[in-house]
């Protein structure tokens, strides 16, 4: 980004002091330690947001900033405001440059993903397969972010990366009903009226439970030269660990198969393969999964592979939830007895 006022600022330029210092303790409303402007912000201390971000460690950082080497924009003056002391606080977002020349770039609070098939969501694996430690997240970024749940090592699509946990929480546990969407392709001409009945009305038994889900889309691939070319690429890029004789005993990859239907359904649970149980268990075992969307987060036109910021409107949905007080509440495994 470019930004004016970018050489070292004259003496009088406006300063922020530290707590401790002489101008600030004299204050009934406590130390003035930034501007009015960004009084009501989210503030924490600037060794420590600088330290966050992997400038470098917390005792490099306040020696940084006891040096006067680090500077804080002001959108409203449109100035670079020195930083005077570790124990300032500044806003969590603020842009931040050391020696007036480095900008130390913030963290975002989730970052997209499109996971490829064939790469599994841990950082590590015994059988040497690809991981998210092989994707090219920054070394800073591999340090301060975290995977928001899973995404299976045989379905892509939208995964995202998270710098708070509690937001992480809200994003997972069922009782937020946050959704996810998901596009499968799946084996036979699936019937529309009867697969809705079975995932809205009904339910669908699995070892996990009972499930639910809303059914969006029905397409079926009316050419045989489709449903054969989508077939011959599933088997193509298999790898190495995938036995192609396996998924097809297993029903995974019906041999015989001749019509794919396209599905798009929507559910509020990420449990372990849960959509893959959910539509086998409706005689339509799935050949491809992608996850589209969740919450408001879309997948959209992103490829494989890349990663991408937030929109703002996606920020603003995602600030809020994180914002948001409500306790989540534990789910209880054990049935619940009716008072008599």
């Amino acid at each position: 980004a470019n930004f004016k006022n970018t050489h070292s600022p004259p003496r009088s330029q406006i300063r922020l002091f530290s707590s401790s210092s002489p101008s600030s303790s004299s204050s009934k409303s406590g130390p003035k330690t930034y501007p009015k402007h960004i009084k009501n912000r989210n503030l924490l201390r600037a060794d420590r947001v600088l330290s966050n971000r992997g400038w470098g460690s917390r005792s490099e950082c306040s020696k940084a900033l006891k040096k006067n080497r680090v500077s804080m924009y002001s959108p409203e003056t449109e100035k670079w405001i020195t930083i005077v002391g570790p124990s300032v606080k500044i806003p969590l977002d603020c842009q931040l440059r050391v020696d007036h020349q480095h900008t130390v770039d913030t963290i975002p609070l989730l970052y997209v993903y499109h996971k490829p098939k064939w790469i599994l969501s841990v950082m590590h694996d015994p059988k040497g397969r690809p991981t998210l430690a092989d994707i090219g997240l920054s070394t800073t970024l591999k340090k301060q972010l975290h995977p928001v749940g899973r995404l299976d090592y045989d379905t892509s699509g939208l995964l995202l990366f998270s710098s708070d946990g509690k937001l992480t929480q809200k994003l997972l546990h069922p009782t937020q009903g946050i959704e996810k969407e998901y596009v499968a392709l799946v084996e036979g001409r699936v019937d529309r009226p009867t697969l809705q009945e079975q995932l809205e009305v009904l339910g669908v038994k699995t070892t996990e439970g009972t499930h639910t889900a809303q059914l969006v889309q029905v397409k079926h691939m009316e050419s045989p030269e489709e449903v054969t070319t989508i077939l011959q690429n599933v088997r193509d890029n298999l790898p190495q660990d995938y036995n192609v004789t396996n998924l097809e005993e297993k029903g995974f990859l019906h041999p015989n198969c001749t019509e794919i239907t396209e599905v798009r359904l929507v559910v509020n649970e990420g449990k372990h393969r849960m959509v893959r149980r959910v539509l086998a268990n409706c005689g339509h075992p799935v050949i491809e999964l992608r996850r589209e969307r969740q919450g408001t987060i879309q997948l959209g036109d992103l490829k494989q592979g890349d990663f991408r910021h937030l929109t703002p409107d996606e920020l603003e949905w995602a600030t809020q939830l994180s914002k948001d007080r409500t306790k989540i509440k534990a789910v209880s495994k054990t049935p619940q007895h009716k008072k008599k």
